[in-house]
Order: C-alpha cells, then sequence, then structure tokens
C-alpha cells in the first residue's frame, strides 16, 4: 500500500494537517543557465531573502536560522530529485524512506506519517496535503535546473504562513522566464536513476520572456534488508509554462505545470502500479503602490492518486493579497488570503474509511509585521496572523523578533513565537466501525524561544549559530473510550519540550577551494498525563536522530574542471534502534565548452546498504550509485 491507504493504515500511530499558509512571491533573477562564476561570501551574505519577513532583505539581516540552497549549489550536488537536493541544508533532516518515498522535517518529528510540522512551497503555492498534514514527495518533484534558490527556515513561520508552518518553512523559488531564454537539454543515466530535461525560452516583446519545459525519470527499485528488489521502481512526467511580463509599472507571471507518476505499493512487495497526477496555474501581480509594493496571487491545483480500490483528489482553489510599504522606521507587511480545499477519498471496500467521503476545507487569513528600527543597529519586529479555518475555527499566531546589528556587519538575534498544525481529514474523519472514530481532534500547539548569531567575521569566513527551546502541548495521542474501551478516537493529550542548536559555516581555503560544514542536535522530553491512556505511546512525536554532521569540499581543479565531496554522519534513531550511518557523495563536472558540460557522481558510496529509516512497513535499503550528465544551453 502507499500514500493515503499506506497513511490510513498507520494512523493509530502517526497521521499529519491541512495546508493553511500562503506565501510570499519570488524575487526575479538569477544567472545564466551556464553562468558558473562561484559567488564569494561576502557577495553571499547579501543575496535577498523572502522567506523570513515576506519581503527582499539581504540574507544577512535576516533575524531567523535560514540557510539558502543556491542554482549552483544545486547543480554542484548532482542530485537528481528535489529531495536529495534539500541534503544539503544542515537545518533539514532527511530521511529516504523507499524509492520515491521521504520523510523531511526540521526540528523534530521525522518519520513518513509523522513530518506534519513543515510548510513547503513553490514559487507561493503550498504542496501541503489536508489528508495527512505532510508532503507526498513521490509528487512533488521539479525541474532543479529551472531554480533560482530554495530557502530554508527553521523554526515557526506562522506569524507570517499560517498553521503548518510550525517547524519550519521550505520555500522554493524558480526563475524568471526572462533568465531562461534559449534552449536547454540536459540528459543522466546510472546504475539507479536515468532523467532527461528539455526547455526552450524566448523574448515576450520587449520586457518579458516565457518558457516551456518538459523533464522526465525513471528510478530503479530499492533493496529488502533481506536482499533483493523492493519492486518499488517508479516514472515520472512533467511539463509546463512560464510568462513574465511588464505592463506600464505592473509585473505580471503566468505559470503552470502538470505531471503524471507512476509509481509502486510496496509495503507487501507486490510492485501494484499507482498513479499520481496533478496540474496547477498560478497568477501573480506586482506593482509599485504609497511608497511601497502592492501583490496579489492566485493559484490552482489538482492532485490525484489512483491505486487498486481507492482514490484521493483534491482542488484546491487559493486566492491572496499583501502591501509592503516603509514608513519612517516602520517597515510594514500586511494582507489577506482565502482557500478552499475540495477533497475526496474514496478507499477500498471493507477497510477503514473517511466520514464524510467528500468534504470542503475554507481557510480565511489576515497578517500584518512590522519592523520597527528602534536605533539604528537595534530592530523590533512584531507580528501577527489571525486565521479562521473549517476544522479547528480560530487560530491566533503571534511572534516577536528582536536583532542587534553590532559593528562589522555581525547579527545577534531573538525571538519568541507561537505556532500550531490544525487537523487534517484523518485526525478528524477517520473510521472503522467497533473499533475507531472520527473525534474532536483539536490543534497542536508550539510556543517556541529562539537564539541567534551570525556573522562575517573574515573576507574568507562566515557562519551562523542558532538555538531553540520548543513547548508543545495538545500533541495527538489515540485513547480509549473511558466506558466502553472502544471505539478509539484521536486526542489532544501529549506534551513535551525539545531543543537543540543548529549552526553551519564555510571558509574559502584559496579562490579556487570552499570548505563548508553543518551540525544540528536535537533533544526530546515527551509525556502524556497519567490520566490520559495513550495506547500509540506517542508515535506522533516520530523519530529523529540526536546529531547530524554534514561537511562539504567545492574545489576548482581547473578553470573547467570542478570537484565537489559531501560527507554526512546521521546518529541512530533512538526510537526505533535504526542504525547511525556516515555516508559520502562525489561529484566531478568537466565544463568542457561555455555551453556544454559532462558530469559524473557517485553516491552513497562508504557503506554497500544503509537504511535511514525506523518505519517498520517501510523498511527499504540503499546502495552505492554512479550517474553520468551531460548538459547543453544554446
Amino acid at each position: 500500500e502507499s500514500a493515503p491507504t499506506a497513511a490510513l493504515a498507520g494512523a493509530l500511530e502517526s497521521a499529519p494537517a491541512p495546508a493553511n499558509a500562503d506565501a510570499a512571491g519570488p524575487v526575479q533573477g538569477g544567472p545564466e543557465d551556464q553562468d558558473l562564476a562561484r559567488m564569494s561570501l561576502e557577495e553571499l551574505s547579501m543575496v535577498e531573502v523572502v522567506s523570513v519577513s515576506r519581503h527582499p532583505e539581504a540574507l544577512a539581516h535576516a533575524a531567523a536560522a535560514i540557510y539558502v540552497i543556491s542554482a549552483d549549489d544545486i547543480r554542484r550536488s548532482g542530485a537528481t530529485s528535489l529531495p536529495e537536493v534539500l541534503r544539503l541544508a544542515p537545518n533539514l533532516n532527511v530521511q529516504r524512506v523507499n524509492s520515491v518515498d521521504y520523510a523531511i522535517s526540521a526540528r523534530g518529528f521525522n518519520g513518513y506519517e509523522t513530518s506534519n510540522k513543515l510548510l513547503v512551497m513553490v514559487d507561493g503555492r503550498s504542496v501541503y496535503s489536508t489528508l495527512h498534514s505532510g508532503v507526498f514527495w513521490d509528487a512533488r518533484d521539479l525541474m532543479l535546473e529551472d531554480v533560482e534558490r530554495i530557502e530554508i527556515v527553521s523554526g515557526p513561520g506562522g506569524a507570517l504562513y499560517g498553521s503548518n508552518a510550525m517547524n519550519g518553512v521550505i520555500n522554493i523559488i524558480t526563475r524568471s522566464a526572462r533568465d531562461t531564454i534559449g534552449t536547454l537539454v540536459s540528459a543522466g543515466v546510472g546504475n539507479e536513476d536515468a532523467t532527461f530535461a528539455v526547455r526552450h525560452g524566448g523574448r515576450l516583446g520587449e520586457t518579458g520572456g516565457w518558457r516551456a519545459y518538459l523533464n522526465g525519470s525513471m528510478r530503479d527499485d530499492s533493496f529488502r534488508l533481506t536482499g533483493g528488489d523492493a519492486t518499488d521502481a517508479a516514472e515520472r512526467l512533467r511539463g509546463g509554462v512560464r510568462l513574465d511580463w511588464n505592463a506600464g509599472v505592473n509585473e505580471l507571471t503566468l505559470q503552470g505545470d502538470a505531471f503524471d507518476n507512476a509509481v509502486a505499493i510496496n509495503e507487501d512487495f507486490s510492485g501494484t502500479e499507482t498513479r499520481v497526477s496533478g496540474s496547477n496555474v498560478l497568477g501573480r501581480w506586482a506593482r509599485p503602490l504609497a511608497g511601497g509594493e502592492f501583490q496579489a496571487q492566485a493559484y490552482y491545483d489538482r492532485f490525484e492518486r489512483v491505486e487498486p480500490g481507492s482514490v484521493e483528489d483534491s482542488d484546491t482553489w487559493d486566492v491572496s493579497a499583501q502591501h509592503a510599504v516603509e514608513w519612517g522606521r516602520h517597515h510594514l507587511v500586511f494582507g489577506a488570503g482565502y482557500r478552499t480545499v475540495q477533497s475526496r477519498f474514496s478507499p477500498a471496500p471493507g477497510g477503514a474509511f473517511l466520514d464524510p467521503e467528500e468534504l470542503t476545507l475554507t481557510l480565511t487569513n489576515v497578517f500584518v509585521q512590522d519592523q520597527i528600527d528602534l536605533t539604528d543597529s537595534l530592530t523590533l519586529t512584531l507580528g501577527a496572523k489571525f486565521e479562521d479555518n473549517s476544522f479547528s475555527g480560530e487560530e491566533f499566531l503571534p511572534n516577536a523578533r528582536l536583532a542587534w546589528s553590532r559593528p562589522g556587519g555581525d547579527l545577534v538575534w531573538a525571538a519568541v513565537s507561537r505556532a500550531s498544525r490544525t487537523p487534517n481529514r484523518i485526525e478528524r474523519g477517520l473510521t472503522l466501525p467497533g473499533f475507531l472514530v472520527g473525534g474532536d481532534f483539536q490543534s497542536e500547539t508550539l510556543t517556541a524561544y529562539e537564539l541567534g548569531y551570525r556573522a562575517t567575521p573574515l573576507p574568507r569566513a562566515s557562519f551562523s549559530i542558532s538555538a531553540f527551546y520548543n513547548v508543545y502541548d495538545d500533541l495527538r495521542t489515540v485513547s480509549l473510550d473511558p466506558v466502553t474501551v472502544f471505539p478509539l478516537t484521536f486526542t489532544n493529550h501529549g506534551a513535551g519540550e525539545t531543543w537543540g542548536v543548529e549552526a553551519w559555516g564555510s571558509y574559502d581555503l584559496t579562490d579556487r577551494w570552499r570548505i563548508s560544514a553543518g551540525l544540528s542536535t536535537l533533544e526530546k522530553d515527551f509525556a502524556i498525563p497519567a490520566t490520559a491512556l495513550d495506547i500509540s505511546g506517542l508515535a506522533s512525536v516520530g523519530d529523529d536522530p540526536g546529531y547530524q554532521i554534514l561537511l562539504r569540499s567545492q574545489s576548482q581543479i581547473s578553470d573547467r574542471l570542478d570537484l565537489d565531496v559531501r560527507l554526512r554522519a546521521v546518529d541512530e534513531l533512538r526510537t526505533t534502534g535504526t542504525d547511525s550511518y556516515v555516508e559520502a557523495d562525489a561529484r566531478l563536472g568537466w565544463r568542457i565548452t561555455d555551453t556544454l558540460e559532462l558530469s559524473v557522481t557517485g553516491q552513497n558510496l562508504i557503506e554497500e546498504r544503509r537504511v535511514e529509516t525506523g518505519d517498520p512497513n517501510r523498511r527499504r535499503a540503499f546502495g552505492r550509485s554512479v550517474f553520468a550528465a551531460l548538459r547543453v544551453s544554446f
């Protein structure tokens, strides 16, 4: 079984919440496809990001634990899928589950059915599932060559992005069509993967651009723990268009994508095919207004998963607007949004089902944030979002941040925030007559305290370090009926605390050689009251490593030869005792000409077989792989 069926089957031990967050649109612009010049660390610190304050600001001034994966990082990683790219972020934990499924989280709660507190957006479009509150990574892939950057914020983002931005935000920003004029073709093949991508773009009038793309991939089976194939091979096909143009002072974007994937149900190693398909269209309008910028956005997203005996589909309509303006010492951003999701899950006969089978969810929100320059070096940020959703009603999500810019460009910051995760369809409607009924599950809540320091002490060195202390309440439990024992219901009796440190930095040994390192630690203490029996054993808190260490070397051996080596060490998963591991990846890239590049990537080079998840139904092993790719632009 896979996706929704698997989620239903494992719901007593874990289940995830609805997509309740809108997003800031991307800042346009980016390097040309073959502009491979490396930015200095000082230049990188001034890269504009939008995820922390919903308006452009320099990375060095962003008062949050934010890590940016650039387009050049993506190219030099040799990764063939979005989840593999996200391994570059030291403030994320990535667990590969099988051939195409992943569990990805920030600051804990990881697991295929528990990683439900991380909001993921693509160009302002949420890809959160209202069925289980997580992300179906097997369906959410991209043409990686079109990604301008990925901004990863660990820590609550509820004051700007709403419920479900509880432990972090991943904001994926693709390139303007103006920056992809011409043709790009890439293809790769290896013992585990085969990929292709074709893109062509042209000018749209004097100020605009357009592009169209088609890409696809095939991924081979993972391995059973006892050896042999796990019968979970997959094929993917995706295409889309984007247009960016100006009409006077108005900046306009129109884009859309469609995909059709064939994946496999493999908990029982049957290899039964599942079709996962979808489409989306998004429009954005921005213009100067009243000394600032006004932006409006609307999108429609269709998702469907069909497997033997069951169908899940959803149709999402979302409209939002925001205005950013400066008023003296105040930098104001305020806005509002409305979303409706028509969700349906039709299960196989005789098993658990959702009651009702079809449901329309709605979300209305308003938000405001004010960055106040108290002095030339001290900034206070106050923000809040008010939401009203059709499941749990009203949510108030405040945030306060204080940032001190020290002489030399260092930044010290502190924050306190409230965030929540609203119920999902499984938690409210999962029914198995006589055994389980939908209950009155309410939102999980978080109060988070953060302290951080970011600096560039030398022209060749930069680092960021942050510490967090999170207090969770109303976490999901599974309770017996106090009188009749059955049926069971989802309840909110769990509570606890997590704390840890996240740190990363880079140093340029020479003009051609940069080394980087990252570290994240996590400690957890969860419990339920003695009067509240949770028969799931608080499985909803996930299974997380105590630490993760990332090391990376990026070197330019010659003017046309690049070598990248990455090492990661991940602690054991303490709940299930899944072994710790150390693994390495390497990529050698040769720019044969200014428009032609050949690369060879080796992944998982240390261990012959490795397991990353503690999920007993999805424990698959992964081995060494070699992948060769050719990329040409003209």
